[in-house]
């Protein structure tokens, strides 16, 4: 927002309401810096030297997870949260002083900074981030209340650990339950899908697409956020091998009803040679419970696959056809029951090797019967 000269009230980056003077609020944690927040989320941290910038972005980041560093240091810039920072801030007049003098010609150093969390994390953090402002005003409050008050935010939050031993035992109902009471689990969830476990992050991508759809009548703004991210994450060439594409196929294979409409979105992948696996991957888990969500959409631009000179691709391809039992491709899969190219890949309960030959047998089983020697 362009600014003159003169002096003006600090407004928030991100919403450009006015903000309030920053207080005092306990625990002080890495230095005397006082906070404050906007109504639309976000927090701020003075720093009165402009010379600790660094300590006090820190500091807003502990206020903004309300102190919950476990939480703090597992968030990812950009995508988790945002932040801004306000210089030639003066706290005695609650102006933003761009000539860095005030009208006395007093030096003004100072500046605040700004923290916003995303939706899903703002809402498990925002409560308790209010509650330290208002505590400010109500002095009487006992220790006992206050850690009680505490404890009880806190139980409503799952750690890393739990979620990942969940999702190992593919305890779908259980996790369900829990991100009823903690929108984070399927963030939690979802950096499953960077694990170097391959089998884990299999199971983090089966996962958390059942979980997704057994919460979206539930929470649909949940998962709808989850959508958009795993959406924006696929778009990324260097995200494309970390389950974002597989994960909205699962989420459709679950609720094809609510999010059949993203299957085109995951189609127009196909032509990326790096997604193009996982959109085949994506396509047979959907069509072989769902065939008609499949043939809904332009999936037999496909069939040039079939002929790619990658085993993995043209194998996916097969594989693919068959679960959606797609006799529109039998001529052409029966044709390739001879190739003795292998692949590995993800079934949806182990991962496997086949030949293309193999795969080509099995679809051909599938769309006709058993062949006859």
């Amino acid at each position: 927002m362009a600014r003159g000269k003169s002096a003006y009230e600090p407004v928030c980056p991100f919403c450009y309401s006015p903000i309030d003077r920053p207080k005092k609020v306990e625990p002080r944690r890495f230095g005397d810096f006082d906070c404050g927040a906007c109504e639309c989320g976000a927090v701020y941290v003075h720093d009165a030297t402009g010379h600790n910038l660094g300590a006090a972005w820190v500091e807003a980041l502990g206020f903004a997870c309300n102190d919950d560093w476990d939480l703090a240091w597992s968030l990812t810039p950009g995508d988790d949260y945002q932040d801004a920072f306000l210089e030639n801030y003066d706290i005695e007049s609650h102006l933003v002083q761009p000539t860095g003098l005030t009208k006395d010609e007093k030096v003004v150093k100072a500046a605040l900074v700004f923290i916003r969390m995303a939706k899903d994390v703002r809402e498990v953090t925002h409560e308790g981030v209010r509650e330290k402002l208002e505590l400010l005003s109500e002095p009487r409050i006992s220790a006992e209340e206050k850690d009680k008050a505490y404890f009880e935010r806190r139980s409503r939050r799952y750690s890393k650990q739990q979620v990942m031993a969940l999702v190992q035992d593919g305890e779908v109902e259980k996790i369900r339950a829990m991100a009823l009471e903690d929108p984070l689990v399927l963030r939690k969830i979802q950096r499953l899908l960077y694990s170097t476990d391959e089998m884990l992050m299999w199971k983090a991508i089966t996962t958390l697409g059942a979980v997704a759809g057994a919460l979206a009548t539930d929470r649909p703004g949940l998962v709808g956020d989850l959508v958009r991210r795993l959406l924006l994450a696929s778009g990324d060439s260097a995200a494309t091998n970390w389950g974002s594409i597989e994960t909205i196929g699962e989420i459709i294979r679950a609720q094809p009803k609510i999010y059949g409409s993203f299957l085109r979105h995951i189609l127009g992948f196909i032509n990326d040679p790096p997604s193009c696996p996982a959109v085949l991957w994506a396509i047979g888990r959907i069509g072989a419970l769902h065939p008609r969500v499949v043939r809904s959409n332009e999936f037999f631009a496909l069939f040039a696959l079939l002929k790619n000179p990658e085993p993995k691709i043209r194998g996916l391809a097969v594989w693919a056809f068959g679960c959606v039992k797609a006799k529109e491709a039998l001529k052409a899969i029966q044709g390739m029951i001879d190739d003795t190219e292998e692949l590995r890949f993800f079934d949806g309960q182990s991962i496997i090797y086949k030949t293309v030959g193999e795969l080509a047998s099995e679809a051909v089983e599938r769309i006709e019967g058993p062949i006859s020697h």
